[in-house]
């Protein structure tokens, strides 16, 4: 139960670096107008969401979108909605960087909402994790059994916070060295990549059936 754990932790921690994802750039974005504990919170339930995938990514849950393809597409086409949403928000938020910590109290709950929603929009990650525990199976370093499947995604869980709890560190340290302008540059890009992210899911999803009726 302990390897398990481990494996979880470090494939967390390690698989949550890439910038790149919407949830990364989510909290890169609020890092950086110093809101490190919704920054926290979002990926506190980004991560919750995202364990609960390993875990049934160790029960070989994949089958189940098989059976139910409506419930990927249900989840795309919102996800589709929330990134552009996400996008316009922070476009407009783009002239209004606080350098300072606001005296308002932080909106944490609705932080943790968003990340637990957006990442459990995402049924792709039963795919993401069944491959990875393949792999992990491959090896041969960890016993597959009911014991096993909640600490390793317990491990996922803490591994996930604790690599965004580096960064937003990083982040808070560096911050105020870095120029206004800058950081106002940085998420107006962030935004495009949210809107990009939302309208490439969009066509993605939508294209079969628009083509259809074309045909």
């Amino acid at each position: 139960m302990v390897i398990a754990a481990l494996i979880g932790l470090i494939i967390g921690f390690v698989g949550s670096m890439p910038v790149a994802g919407p949830i990364a750039v989510l909290v890169f974005g609020q890092g950086l107008q110093n809101r490190g504990r919704d920054a926290l919170s979002l990926a506190a339930g980004a991560a919750l969401a995202e364990s609960v995938y390993a875990y049934l990514a160790f029960w070989g849950f994949s089958a189940f979108l098989v059976r139910y393809p409506w419930i990927e597409l249900a989840a795309h086409v919102c996800a589709s909605v929330v990134f552009i949403a996400l996008g316009v928000y922070f476009y407009r938020k783009r002239n209004s960087v606080p350098r300072e910590r606001a005296a308002a109290a932080p909106h944490k709950k609705r932080s943790f909402l968003l990340g637990l929603t957006i990442t459990a929009m995402n049924p792709t990650l039963v795919a993401t994790w069944t491959f990875t525990v393949t792999t992990v199976y491959s090896f041969g370093i960890v016993r597959f059994d009911a014991r096993n499947a909640l600490p390793f995604s317990l491990g996922a869980l803490v591994g996930i916070v604790a690599w965004f709890s580096c960064l937003l560190y990083l982040l808070d340290r560096f911050r105020t060295s870095v120029p206004q302008l800058a950081v106002q540059r940085t998420l107006h890009v962030m935004a495009i990549v949210l809107l990009l992210v939302g309208v490439v899911i969009g066509v993605a999803t939508t294209r079969p059936y628009v083509s259809h009726w074309f045909v």
